[in-house]
């Protein structure tokens, strides 16, 4: 797995880099990988332990050809989808699934072991990144910023800076870590553009400004996606597991969720068909999550409420219970005053309901 060199304002031929220059300790640290790095950086078990249980090296190549990647996917997938496999047969995938169960630690995510609860609340703690907002009041409201093995739902009406707050955050994963913070905590973006409206220059010209990072290493770094139909959003789902398992990835952000599955599915008649894919979708966001700590931010849409009350919400976010549900955590962005923005936090596990100020400017998301 690659990882991310972060220094700032310096020019690279790299794109593995966002930084050439450095000293060869420093560049030594940054190569080591999130699986070899230590316990807490140890998300996933490799494909190729199954070797050692008598999985022959041409059904894993199977395997990784039908986008499963790593033992915990086996785990972590029903076993109709893997029976679709091209080249394995139901004998095959049972004794892969038994394989993974023997080399798959109880406090990773696919495990079907009891863990202590201790044990798994050490690992989650050393293992959680917090990705920054670029608002200390923000980050403050959510616990420190945006959570890894998470995903982050932010909707709200037109030009209230959703956009704008994922260019933040896409800018912030690239941050090099503080003293004494683990080298994998910053990392690559992967940017699926469903709305073909992102301007990519703005991560780099924000990570320039605010943070004054080379913005063509920060461009260099960030992986675009723009898919027509939601056949494409699934497809690039089963490439973004492969990516994080060969690169280090900290953020994927999908603009927006909700986009495709509205054109594509349209009036009540295909409503639960257009529910079910977009729960599919979610559930592989929500897997790629969990199995390689990396957070998934995505915007949402809002629609009109025509008898909403005055003193009521005009607008509500689309997707209904089966986005409610998936979202861990639910951010609205939505009009303060003088022109500021206001990010309220309507739904977490562990938080309660609260609001932040801020402001919009060149250099991203700011305290108002």
């Amino acid at each position: 797995m690659s990882a991310v060199d972060l220094q700032p304002m310096q020019q690279t031929n790299n794109a593995q880099d966002l930084v050439a220059n450095g000293n060869d300790d420093n560049d030594a640290a940054m190569t080591t990988t999130t699986t070899t790095h230590d316990e807490y950086a140890t998300t996933y078990t490799e494909l190729s332990a199954l070797q050692a249980a008598g999985i022959a090296a041409s059904d894993l190549k199977k395997l990784t050809d039908g986008g499963y990647h790593t033992a915990n996917s086996l785990l972590m997938t029903p076993m109709k989808e893997l029976e679709a496999v091209k080249g394995l047969s139901e004998a095959k995938i049972l004794k892969m699934r038994d394989a993974a169960r023997e080399v798959v630690p109880g406090w990773q995510a696919g495990s079907s072991k009891f863990s202590i609860a201790s044990e798994i609340v050490r690992q989650r703690e050393g293992q959680i990144v917090r990705v920054s907002t670029g608002s200390t009041a923000f980050d403050a409201m959510l616990g420190g910023g945006i959570e890894t093995k998470a995903l982050t739902e932010i909707h709200g009406e037109s030009n209230q800076g959703k956009t704008q707050l994922c260019y933040t955050i896409a800018a912030a994963s690239m941050l090099p870590p503080a003293e004494g913070e683990p080298s994998w905590k910053a990392g690559k973006v992967i940017w699926v553009d469903t709305e073909g409206s992102a301007v990519l220059t703005r991560i780099g010209e924000i990570a320039e400004e605010r943070w004054q990072l080379d913005k063509q290493s920060v461009l260099e770094n960030v992986m675009y996606a723009r898919p027509y139909t939601t056949q494409q959003l699934d497809e690039l789902a089963l490439q973004m597991g492969a990516i994080c398992t060969q690169e280090q990835v900290r953020t994927i952000v999908v603009d927006s969720i909700i986009n495709l599955f509205r054109t594509e599915f349209s009036g009540r008649g295909e409503l639960a068909e257009r529910q079910q894919r977009l729960k599919t979708f979610l559930m592989r966001l929500k897997k790629i999550a969990e199995e390689h700590n990396v957070a998934v931010v995505y915007t949402n849409q809002v629609s009109a409420k025509p008898d909403a009350m005055s003193f009521g919400p005009a607008f509500n976010a689309v997707g209904g219970h089966v986005l409610f549900h998936a979202s861990t955590f639910r951010i609205q962005m939505k009009r303060g005053r003088a022109g500021m923005k206001v990010a309220a936090l309507e739904t977490s596990p562990c938080l309660p309901p609260s609001t932040a100020e801020v402001q919009v400017t060149s250099g991203g998301i700011f305290d108002a």
